[in-house]
C-alpha cells in the first residue's frame, strides 16, 4: 500500500508492542487508549494476562502481514492484508468476550 520502508516500520512497531504485551507490561498502553470506555467489569489477574496475550497474538499477526506486504509488494497484498486483519480482529473480539463472561 505504501512504500516497503513504511511496511517494515509498522511491522517493527507491531512486533515491539507484541513483546510488551507478552511480557505482561501492556496495561499502561491499554489504559492510555481506553479513554472513557474503561472496563466496567474488572478482570481477574489470570484473565488480564490472557487478555494481554491475546492482544500480543493480534499484533504478531498484524506484524506478519506487514512483513509480507513489504516483501511481496503486490496489489493483491492490500486486499489480503485487509481480509487477514478483519479475521484477526473478529477472532480477538470473540476471545475477549469470553474472558468477560
Amino acid at each position: 500500500m505504501f512504500t516497503s520502508t513504511f511496511d517494515w516500520f509498522l511491522a517493527g512497531i507491531f512486533f515491539l508492542l507484541a513483546i510488551v504485551f507478552f511480557a505482561g507490561k501492556g496495561q499502561g498502553i491499554l489504559d492510555a487508549f481506553s479513554g472513557k470506555y474503561r472496563e466496567k467489569k474488572k478482570l481477574s489477574p489470570e484473565n488480564q494476562l490472557r487478555y494481554q496475550r491475546a492482544v500480543g497474538v493480534f499484533l504478531i499477526v498484524l506484524s506478519a502481514v506487514e512483513v509480507f506486504m513489504a516483501l511481496l509488494e503486490n496489489q493483491i497484498m492490500g486486499i489480503i492484508s485487509i481480509v487477514v486483519t478483519v479475521v484477526d480482529l473478529i477472532a480477538i473480539i470473540t476471545y475477549v468476550r469470553k474472558l468477560y463472561d
